[in-house]
């Protein structure tokens, strides 16, 4: 099999699709993973199932429904389409710099170098024709942010394909559910429309059914980080922001069953991430997608884990009354508005604080850390208040950088470490 640096010379040269680039990579880390460390194949099922999933959807016969943002996937599953989360195409890419850069500089013809990196590299490897799939459907959000409120509408022209929009409001109280509900209610006819189906009610409570099961596991993989030392690496809770996309199917629970199983072990056996855990961190924004190992090194060097994020802290929002379809569909909109980049950082900031303050609490974390992907500006308009609060509450000085989790060439995984290792060695140990 070629390595990692062919197949990526073969995209940039667009002699291999981005779906066919990360399907061969993820075969070829599930079979070094085989030979090397096969207690952990659990880890890749989840990233197979999905890209597979896309790169078959149409050999297997079902309708590619794209989505940006928030939506309501378990609706998209009961018309038996496969749901295809466009933030993972950067997501899978920033570990490849020379190919996000070559998307992101298409996509700056366009639109303005300030637009998020996520963004940019979606359309500009639409531009560049460089998915290797087409949609039958396009969904998306007015949510999380400017870039997508931007990115979303020029890509809904360029597509081509029926589409619908979500207007998500502001306001997350009763009113606000109503909103979403009725709006649910026209994306269910628009999905009945373009499918040629109608809603099967059973399907979809199936898929509820998972929904729930996976986010009451979430809940108990969540409650383990309180431990103390820590059972689980920083670095799964990068792995665990791939709810957005499986959060209603049941391997996603597969995944959270084995790191339940993987964390209890540890505590069972008195053993932590980290041999000698001194320092829980707090992660204030997105995760570091493109330099997931700057998490091992920090446990590596300073015996510092990273206890929890904005991804993995999430609320307690199910489905409680399965054939009640209103109630069902409030649910839905409630878990629109509370689903990672959105609960937190779309406002009102006082989300983005409580949410903050009941990690510090929860997980008596003593770091606390703001790797501010530059794309989030909506996130750094809160970040001062977020910080006071840590200070004030806590005691506790919070360290800010800049950086692009998506394009590697902002800033390098050297000048990241050498910004924490300075916070270290002159706040955090002093």
């Amino acid at each position: 099999m070629a390595d990692v640096k062919n197949l990526e010379e073969l995209v940039l040269k667009g002699e291999m699709t981005i779906v066919e680039f990360a399907c061969t990579k993820i075969d070829g880390s599930i079979e070094r993973m085989k030979e090397r460390n096969p207690e952990m194949l659990w880890t890749m099922e989840i990233q197979k199932f999905m890209w597979d999933g896309y790169r078959d959807a149409h050999k297997n016969g079902k309708k590619l429904v794209f989505y940006g943002g928030s939506v309501p996937t378990e609706i998209i599953a009961a018309f038996d389409c496969v749901g295809f989360y466009m933030d993972t195409i950067p997501f899978r890419l920033s570990t490849n710099p020379a190919l996000t850069a070559k998307y992101i500089d298409e996509a700056e013809k366009y639109v303005a170098p300030s637009m998020c990196g996520l963004d940019k590299t979606e359309l500009g490897a639409w531009l560049c024709g460089a998915y290797g799939i087409k949609p039958d459907i396009f969904v998306y959000n007015s949510v999380p942010c400017d870039s997508s409120r931007i990115a979303y509408p020029a890509l809904e022209k360029i597509i081509g394909v029926p589409t619908f929009s979500f207007d998500t409001p502001f306001r997350r109280d009763e009113r606000g559910a109503e909103y979403l509900a009725d709006q649910i209610e026209d994306f269910i006819a628009f999905m009945e429309e373009h499918t040629g189906n109608k809603l099967d009610w059973d399907k979809l409570k199936y898929y509820m059914e998972n929904a729930n099961r996976n986010f009451e596991l979430q809940r108990k993989c969540a409650d383990l980080r309180k431990h103390k030392p820590c059972p689980l690496p920083g670095r799964l809770l990068v792995l665990n922001g791939t709810t957005n996309a499986a959060a209603c199917y049941p391997i996603m629970g597969d995944l959270y069953e084995s790191e339940l199983e993987v964390g209890q072990m540890m505590i069972d056996l008195g053993m932590g991430a980290c041999p000698d855990e001194k320092y829980r961190i707090a992660m204030l924004q997105n995760m570091i997608w493109g330099n997931a190992g700057i998490m091992d090194w920090m446990q590596k060097e300073y015996n510092a884990v990273a206890v929890m994020d904005a991804f993995g802290f999430q609320g307690d929002i199910i489905y409680e009354h399965m054939d009640d379809r209103r109630d069902c569909l409030k649910v839905m909109g409630k878990k629109i508005q509370n689903n990672p980049m959105i609960h937190g950082a779309s406002g009102p900031s006082e989300h983005h604080i409580k949410m903050v303050d009941e990690i510090f609490e929860q997980y008596d974390a003593n770091v606390s850390m703001f790797l501010g992907h530059v794309g989030c500006k909506h996130t750094w308009a809160s970040a001062k208040m977020v910080s006071d609060m840590v200070q004030e509450k806590y005691g506790l000085p919070t360290l800010f950088i800049d950086l692009d989790a998506i394009d590697g060439r902002y800033k390098s995984s050297d000048e990241i470490k050498a910004q924490i290792k300075e916070y270290f060695e002159t706040v955090v140990m002093q």
